[in-house]
């Protein structure tokens, strides 16, 4: 398997946990007027699988040990996978003119750490 079919693969794997680890449950009974703004984070998951893959991919180039690159691969995506789970459920229920903003700053903390630990894996390989 070339580095491109494994990155793609890697990705899309990645990309489709993380979907199924984030969802939200809406349930709106006997309300009237109800309103939901809610962000969509598909762009910023995609994001995050595609960070974590170029450091999966930069940890596989950088150390010699395969060992121990897949270990430490291993390690980076169990640790992405426990800070990834978002379940949310909401009852409105006999509500009336409710307005209700979802949104999620830990997907956007999640990508900080991960651009963060590719940069400095960027530094210390003296790629930058």
């Amino acid at each position: 398997m070339s580095i491109e079919e494994s990155a793609d693969l890697l990705y899309t794997q990645l990309l489709n946990e993380l979907m199924s680890n984030y969802d939200d449950f809406i349930e709106i009974k006997d309300s009237e007027n109800v309103t939901i703004h809610k962000t969509d984070v598909t762009a910023a998951l995609s994001l995050q699988a595609t960070v974590t893959t170029i450091i999966t991919l930069l940890i596989q180039l950088l150390v010699p040990d395969d060992e121990l690159a897949t270990d430490i691969t291993e390690q980076l995506l169990s640790t992405q996978q426990v800070t990834v789970q978002k379940k949310t459920v909401i009852q409105i229920i006999n509500c009336y003119n409710v307005t209700i903003t979802l949104s999620d700053a830990s997907i956007l903390n999640s990508v900080q750490i991960l651009t963060q630990t590719l940069n400095v894996l960027l530094v210390e390989a003296g790629i930058l």
